[in-house]
């Protein structure tokens, strides 16, 4: 049996699957204050109906540290960087690094001496317990960063250091800074979450392997996300698409709409393939190595507060309670869909009200429905062809992309989330397409996280000229002997080190899949000296089976 818990803006959801069945589900009610709360309220009213033995895996999508970061709930963190020569990149990052002289070149190769007093001697490193460590070239050798972090270790004990190159593996210096900042930063919230999951679990006698859900659709055991919790932004939406995946599945350009109570998260999909933020999220409009589903979420949702500003109409994004049609005190969207006749819970009368409320002079509750509904529409429609636009918009590096470009036409809309059933087919009606909407929508979130793969990549870059490979991710440089070694050669090992790093921490070590591989000659004096060879590797992400879709209440 597989335990699913998604932790939503509104509710936090669990399901149990097995064999590909939905065999138990429970809806309790979000606790933003304590997080853990909302958990132990859901876990504990399945195991009203399940044994905490029969559990196989237990996978958490929760919105702590994305919730941490929107909230400023974070670490100050003591941000060190090695740049090297060129262009001045402190602006880029969300505070002032302290700059240490001394880098890396583009060939992993020492080229300055790292000037050790920056580090001893400032006095401004003394105020943090927690740093932020990223160099230039250092996923190419991270010998420099390594040398920080012991001289940290010696004059400052910090609680913890997060370096860059082992973040990401890839390119990009601004990127894998701000993930290192970003990881430091929710760090030791997220750690003290953790151990506070596992003691309540040990206490609910659950001892089934705990996995956290990622933002690129994966999930890694409790133990190493603890190490790096930065993988855990974004994975509401991760979730969400996950759970359509595994609920539904359909060929050709298709939007996905996940419409909860306080946000409507939108993704593209070409032949049942989500499409990826192809160079990594952005955290606050700062870009980040962070592998993720290209999502764009909108701050409308079925609480999204509905009111009139100096006569226009104005639709979240704040939520300040459920409906009014269920008892609460403000105009929704909730209560627009009831009037409408879209939706068939709670007091009609009180929607009704609550459409009064926000009316025009002479307008009725339903003509005032339909404008809500119509402008929700506009608003999730605008989006959807923003990111349509933006699609098209990418930048195009290949010739094989130009001549095989093909446009993304929508002919879809699969929709899941609490207020889809309202909705989704406005909005697909709004399009001229048609709409679809899985049994099992209410809880496809929690459903994405119990069937969610385990997933761990990493990438091996070799100078055969040098004789040297390196993965970041493992902290690995070894020698190698270059006249042999190819990019066959490259292939096998990272397969070797994937599986290796799998069997380490004890996930299967299935579906390998190749995600990037190149290789080009280093030429010296019109001869060539040598081959530079990348090849980045992954335990394939997805689901581990469909789910038929069938609620259980």
């Amino acid at each position: 049996m597989l335990l699913g818990i998604d932790v939503g803006g509104t509710f936090t959801d669990a399901v149990v699957i097995q064999g590909q069945q939905i065999i138990v589900q429970a809806k309790v009610p979000t606790s933003h204050d304590n997080l853990l709360e909302g958990l132990l309220l859901a876990l504990d009213e399945i195991l009203r109906t399940v044994k905490a033995g029969q559990l196989e895996r237990v996978v958490l999508s929760t919105t702590l540290v994305t919730n941490a970061l929107v909230q400023n709930e974070i670490d100050d963190v003591g941000l060190i960087i090695i740049p090297g020569p060129g262009m001045n990149v402190s602006a880029m990052f969300p505070k002032t690094p302290i700059t240490v002289n001394g880098y890396i070149d583009h060939r992993g190769r020492r080229a300055g001496v790292l000037d050790t007093q920056e580090i001893t001697k400032c006095k401004q490193l003394a105020e943090y317990s927690i740093f932020a460590v990223s160099g230039k070239f250092s996923v190419r050798n991270p010998l420099l960063e390594q040398e920080v972090f012991n001289m940290l270790n010696d004059a400052y004990h910090p609680l913890h250091v997060s370096l860059g190159s082992q973040i990401s593996g890839r390119l990009n210096f601004v990127r894998r800074t701000n993930s290192a900042y970003f990881n430091a930063a929710v760090w030791h919230k997220f750690n003290m979450f953790a151990e506070a999951i596992t003691q309540a679990l040990a206490q609910r006698d659950i001892v089934a392997p705990v996995y956290i859900l990622k933002a690129d659709g994966g999930t890694v055991p409790l133990i190493l996300a603890k190490a790096q919790p930065v993988e855990a932004v974004f994975t509401g939406p991760a979730a969400s698409v996950l759970g359509i995946m595994a609920l539904h599945h359909s060929c050709g350009d298709v939007i996905s709409l996940d419409i909860g109570g306080t946000t409507t998260d939108i993704a593209l999909w070409q032949d049942g393939v989500p499409l990826f933020a192809e160079r990594g999220a952005n955290i606050f409009s700062y870009p980040t190595a962070v592998r993720a589903f290209w999502l764009k979420s909108v701050g409308v949702g079925g609480d999204s507060f509905v009111r009139r500003q100096n006569g226009n109409l104005q639709i979240g994004p704040m939520r300040l309670g459920p409906a009014m049609a269920l008892g609460g005190e403000n105009p929704t969207v909730t209560d627009a869909l009831i009037v409408a006749g879209k939706a068939n819970f709670g007091h009609k009368q009180l929607a009704e009200l609550a459409m009064k409320r926000v009316a025009n002079t002479g307008q009725s509750p339903v003509d005032a429905a339909d404008e809500v509904l119509a402008s929700v529409c506009r608003i999730i429609v605008g989006a959807i062809n923003d990111m349509i636009t933006e699609h098209i918009s990418q930048p195009v590096y290949k010739v094989e992309d130009i001549i095989n470009a093909v446009k993304f036409d929508p002919q879809l809309v699969v929709g899941v989330g609490g207020a889809v059933k309202g909705l989704a087919p406005l909005v697909a009606k709004e399009m001229g397409i048609d709409s679809f909407i899985p049994t099992g929508s209410m809880v496809a979130n929690a459903v994405g996280a119990a069937v969610a793969r385990p997933t761990i990549d990493i990438t091996l870059r070799a100078d055969t000229e040098q004789g040297y490979y390196s993965i970041p991710e493992l902290g690995l440089r070894k020698s190698i002997s270059g006249a042999r070694f190819s990019l066959a050669s490259a292939r096998e090992l990272a397969f070797d080190c994937l599986a290796a790093k799998a069997q380490e921490i004890n996930i299967p070590q299935t579906d390998m899949e190749i995600m990037y591989e190149e290789e080009f000659n280093v030429v010296k004096e019109f001869y060539t000296s040598g081959k530079i060879i990348l090849c980045r590797v992954q335990l394939k992400s997805g689901v581990l089976m469909p789910v038929l879709g069938k609620e259980v209440w």
